[in-house]
């Protein structure tokens, strides 16, 4: 089992709380066509794959990651050269020079490593306790970052996702697509063209493919504050609840006769 996709997974998806093998191969803001790299690039290592899953955000057909930092660590750690911008082939020209410098303290003084993730992928940056927690303004800010200006990305994305579809069906693997639990405050400030829009898209791939479900937990009240980081991210007690609900879904299609 592999899960990609971004922030909401890599906080949301601990595989340690599932029942089959499985492993996060989520990134903050990693959009659909990174996921299709990947899946490419490791091709070879997947071929005991059964089930892949992925997040369907709120932006997830709308973002790209085109011209922002978080493209060097594809460049530079999976050899995935999308970019032939030099800006985003080197830690130390990709991020401001403040964040490098606290980096280099943090690594050279403090003896503090910048991995974080666990051996199963799961984010040890988002299981940690949130000092500055505050659910009504982490709403608001993002779910402003997150609502499109246009939707100039979206055929794209549909394409990405279309083709991790059929690359999954030609290997038999179930793919799990699922919209994450949110705070209602980060849904109140959503765009309910947006939000719709990304909705049916999801339900309408579940429809016109039999490997594909979709599980939409976006007001699934079983998820209470202490259950968020943020406002539209995890806690580990989060992790673990999302995570389960994942496992007995495919405990339940395990169970069908056709699989």
């Amino acid at each position: 089992m592999l899960c990609l996709g971004e922030s909401h997974a890599y906080s949301g998806f601990n595989p340690e709380y599932m029942r089959m093998r499985g492993f996060n191969g989520s990134h903050f803001a990693q959009t659909l066509n990174y996921d299709l790299e990947i899946l490419k690039k490791y091709d070879q290592k997947l071929q005991k794959l059964r089930y892949l899953l992925l997040p369907i955000s709120y932006a997830s057909f709308t973002n790209s990651l085109e011209n922002q930092w978080e493209i060097k660590n594809y460049f530079l750690y999976y050899n995935i050269k999308k970019t032939h911008n030099p800006k985003y082939q080197t830690e130390i020209l990709s991020l401001p020079f403040d964040i490098n410098i606290e980096k280099l303290i943090s690594y050279y003084i403090s003896h503090t490593a910048a991995i974080m993730t666990d051996t199963n992928g799961y984010s040890t940056h988002y299981s940690n306790p949130n000092p500055d927690k505050n659910l009504v303004e982490s709403g608001k800010k993002m779910a402003a970052v997150q609502t499109a200006k246009d939707y100039s990305n979206w055929n794209k994305n549909k394409e990405f996702l279309d083709e991790i579809i059929m690359r999954s069906k030609k290997r038999a693997v179930t793919v799990i697509l699922f919209t994450p639990p949110a705070h209602n405050y980060y849904r109140i400030h959503l765009d309910s063209m947006q939000l719709n829009k990304t909705i049916r898209l999801a339900e309408s791939f579940a429809k016109q493919n039999r490997n594909v479900f979709y599980l939409n937990f976006l007001r699934d009240d079983s998820f209470n504050e202490d259950d968020f980081y943020d406002a539209d991210h995890f806690s580990s007690a989060g992790a673990k609840k999302l995570t389960n609900k994942l496992s007995t879904f495919i405990e339940n299609l395990e169970k069908e006769p056709e699989n």
